[in-house]
């Protein structure tokens, strides 16, 4: 009862402004990094005179970068002002915009990504709004939630940035990606209060439940669970279709004769489509299961992938892109749900967490093994056949893991 009254208790009034500034930050961190990075690949091979590989390593950095910090970003968010948190990573994008605007040293893009754009989105694109949402929502928590992470500027930035580059240059889109950071998101992130008045930032969380021993799975166990392995590397083959195709997707457009505005308008298709995604197949897994879920969406993937491969018309290719966006952010909620279902409630945040850095390898293979490929042959059908197979691989993971049920709660807690 006492959960429920937690639950039901009205907003304060300033919730809203703090799901608004939310909102901001998780959109000008992940809009700025990944929205860029399809249009900025063929300019910063020219402008660093590096390879295709090595003009692609932007994205893996900045998920080397934010896989550092992950592991510790909670703490530091429990620990230390939300408000100097969201500060500290607006200044921390300012400046790796203004370093890959002012020089050409292949060393500082590597620091930009890595050392300032990498943790900044860690801390202000992932962990801090949720958290700041979590402090002042009692109401319609979970649907804040969706909203803060609605991808507006992500499915903007391909097709603006590209006219940015093609009419004012790379460096001018530089500037301007500094200025949203450090003109737009600085001033918000002064305005966050980080817990409602009068409470203290585990309070604002509490369900007014006393205190129950965690009795999942720890992380040595998880590692050891075949369940667990065989859902995360299902997962992991949307995640890496996902980055690939936002980082290489543009080229890949062109590569297949479109012009360079259409294969930027590509890229803003699925990201537009993929808004759809965690909501319809957040409603399929509820009833069909995650694991079911999973499996539907990496077969479907396949299809579109292998689609992919057929010299296709621009509007076909645009419907099949977007559909492969939106099975693409469908995997967030059916991975949310096949986990609880397969491995317990209480392992879920390790597990999701452990999941999510054990298939950051295969993100930045994938992203630097397509630009390799490519140099090397000229085409993305070998990346396209590849991606195929993990995904053929991945059903049959994604079947088998559906199958599992949660063993009842062990009553020692888990040791992490």
């Amino acid at each position: 009862m006492s959960s429920e009254t937690a639950q039901d208790a009205p907003n304060h009034p300033l919730a809203v402004r703090m799901g608004v500034i939310a909102w901001l930050s998780h959109n000008v961190l992940i809009g700025s990094i990944f929205g860029t990075a399809g249009i900025l690949l063929k300019p910063m091979q020219e402008r660093l005179q590096v390879t295709p590989e090595l003009a692609s390593a932007g994205v893996p950095m900045v998920i080397l970068g934010s896989a550092i910090l992950a592991s510790v970003a909670g703490v530091l968010a429990s620990r230390f002002s939300l408000r100097s948190l969201i500060a500290g990573s607006a200044v921390a994008s300012a400046l790796a915009w203004l370093l890959l605007a002012f020089t050409t040293s292949f060393v500082a893009y590597l620091v930009a990504f890595g050392l300032l754009l990498g943790p900044a989105m860690s801390l202000a694109g992932a962990v801090v709004p949720p958290t700041l949402v979590t402090r002042w929502f009692n109401r319609n928590r979970g649907l804040a939630i969706g909203l803060v992470h609605l991808p507006v500027i992500v499915t903007i930035m391909p097709v603006a940035g590209n006219w940015i580059v093609e009419h004012h240059g790379v460096e001018t889109l530089f500037l301007a990606l500094a200025a949203l950071s450090g003109l737009v998101l600085l001033p918000a992130a002064l305005l966050v209060i980080d817990h409602p008045p009068g409470k203290t930032a585990k309070q604002a969380v509490s369900t007014g439940d006393p205190a129950v021993a965690d009795t999942g799975l720890g992380l040595a166990q998880l590692l050891k669970h075949p369940v667990f392995w065989g859902l995360a590397i299902a997962a992991g083959s949307i995640n890496t279709s996902s980055v690939l195709l936002g980082v290489h997707l543009v080229s890949m457009g062109e590569s297949w004769g479109f012009t360079r505005d259409h294969s930027a308008l590509l890229a803003s298709i699925m990201s537009m489509v993929g808004i759809a995604g965690s909501i319809l197949f957040g409603l399929v897994s509820d009833r069909i299961g995650g694991g079911r879920t999973l499996a539907l969406i990496t077969f479907d993937a396949g299809l579109l992938w292998l689609a992919l491969l057929l010299g296709l018309p621009f509007p076909v290719v645009a419907v099949i892109v977007g559909l492969i966006g939106m099975h693409g952010s469908g995997a967030i909620p059916a991975l949310s749900r096949a986990i609880p279902d397969a491995l317990g409630a209480a392992s879920f945040s390790r597990a999701y967490g452990l999941a999510t850095t054990l298939t950051l390898p295969l993100m930045v293979i994938g992203v630097v093994g397509t630009g390799t490929v490519y140099r090397l042959n000229q085409s993305y059908a070998i990346t396209i056949l590849v991606m195929v197979a993990y995904f053929a691989v991945s059903v049959l993971l994604a079947l088998w893991a559906s199958r599992k049920r949660a063993a009842p709660a062990m009553a020692a807690p888990a040791a992490v």
